[in-house]
């Protein structure tokens, strides 16, 4: 489990009732996994991205259209930048008991990058692509102590790495999460049926041949989360969230605060993370 998660796991604990059945949700969306929550802040510490969500999804009225995604090419045309200096550990540290090791069947052989070597390249894809695809007066802050800019993780219990940012502008703040994983063969491609409700959910395809589920959460009160999953043809999933508020426990009560007037990336510029040819796992 992540440094990140463990701060505020008590978050996702003492959740208030929900019409959703979330361990159904989750193991949908995430191959029926154990149930884990990404978490990150916009603040500095951490608070529940709403993996676990707390209100029934509804549709993205008005989703942009299909990107144009790059056709997969040659490795060294989509090399991130070299000398990317890691400023944490290659793996979290425990915190607790650890969970059984996680295997499922992939649509191709399991990667066999040594991690330190993908969460270096990784990185520096990310770090390459924020240029090009987050907003102008946007901010990605690290969320890891000692880390100026964000930095992979790899997770040997669920082997999969994933990223996560503090979004800012200017009063306005916001969260990211972006995770990569081989994709299962249970879940080739992404499908609405995974949903709670179909109709809560599109399909996407882009050009690459990529197929992106995509959806709009409404949390609160202006508090929404934007999420897209993606399956690219390469044998790589990528699972992208943001939204524009925190969740923190108050009184043994989970208290949702909005922390902008709308999350800060669009639905168009989660695709062009989620799209970035760097984050593959079969370079």
């Amino acid at each position: 489990m992540n440094e990140i998660s463990n701060q505020l796991q008590a978050a996702v604990i003492d959740a208030p009732p929900t019409r959703i059945d979330v361990d159904h949700l989750i193991r949908s969306e995430l191959r029926r996994r154990r149930h884990r929550s990404w978490v990150l802040s916009a603040t500095g510490a951490a608070a529940a991205v709403a993996a676990v969500a707390i209100t029934t999804p509804t549709l993205f009225a008005g989703a942009p259209g299909p990107l144009a995604a790059p056709a997969v090419g040659p490795t060294t045309a989509v090399a991130p930048s070299t000398g990317v200096r890691l400023c944490t550990g290659v793996t979290p540290k425990p915190s607790g008991p650890q969970t059984p090791l996680e295997t499922y069947d992939t649509v191709r052989p399991r990667p066999t990058e040594d991690p330190a070597a993908a969460v270096a390249r990784l990185t520096g894809a990310f770090r390459d692509g924020l240029r090009r695809w987050l907003p102008a007066g946007v901010r990605a802050e690290s969320l890891q102590p000692g880390c100026a800019k964000p930095q992979f993780q790899y997770h040997p219990r669920y082997q999969e790495y994933d990223v996560g940012a503090a979004l800012r502008r200017g009063k306005e703040r916001g969260l990211f999460s972006l995770n990569v994983r081989p994709s299962a063969q249970d879940g080739t491609l992404p499908d609405c049926s995974r949903w709670m409700k179909p109709g809560d959910c599109e399909i996407v395809h882009y050009q690459d041949g990529s197929v992106a589920a995509q959806s709009r959460m409404d949390a609160g009160p202006g508090q929404v989360q934007l999420s897209l999953w993606l399956a690219r043809p390469d044998g790589t999933t990528v699972w992208v969230i943001t939204n524009n508020f925190r969740n923190e426990v108050v009184g043994g009560q989970m208290v949702s605060t909005k922390t902008a007037d709308a999350p800060l990336l669009t639905m168009n510029q989660l695709a062009a993370a989620a799209l970035s040819p760097g984050l593959t796992l079969y370079p």
